[in-house]
């Protein structure tokens, strides 16, 4: 029981630490999507992003495909505690889920920028921020309710 207890501290911690290079993260690419709204075309901004959500399915696919994570040890600590909380069948079905929905935006997010004219598009920076400010705001909520529920 203590060892398992042991274990719940560590990822808690592990947890708490990919939260803050998350946002670490976050707060970087906030800092350029300002600059590059500001700077360059939209139309390379979106088909940078577009191009940064298909890599993160692929990494995904490979997780679930050969089980192994991808990611800092802590990151890779944390995913394989969350498959053996979970169970291979309860772990798998969760990866597909997130998968397909990853998958979908990814083709919604292409369809739009291969079909629609982006070239005519305008960012203003301050109020094209809200929709990832408040992911980043529901992110963090999130993954602060999942670790005190650990």
């Amino acid at each position: 029981m203590e060892a398992a207890q042991s274990d719940i501290q560590e990822v808690k911690h592990l947890k708490k630490k990919q939260l803050v290079q998350y946002n670490l993260v976050m707060l970087l690419l906030f800092v350029l999507f300002g600059y590059f709204a500001e700077d360059i075309k939209p139309s390379l901004l979106i088909g940078a992003c577009c191009v940064l959500v298909w890599v993160i399915v692929a990494i995904m696919v490979y997780n679930l495909k050969t089980g192994r994570p991808i990611g800092t040890k802590a990151s890779r600590r944390v995913q394989e505690f969350d498959r053996n909380r979970l169970g291979e069948k309860r772990w798998k079905r969760r990866k597909i889920m997130e998968i397909v929905f990853i998958g979908v935006i990814s083709v919604i997010i292409t369809i739009l920028f291969i079909v629609k004219d982006i070239s005519t598009t305008r960012l203003d920076f301050p109020i094209d921020t809200f929709p990832f400010i408040g992911a980043w705001i529901g992110y963090n909520i999130g993954e602060t309710i999942r670790i005190s529920n650990l």
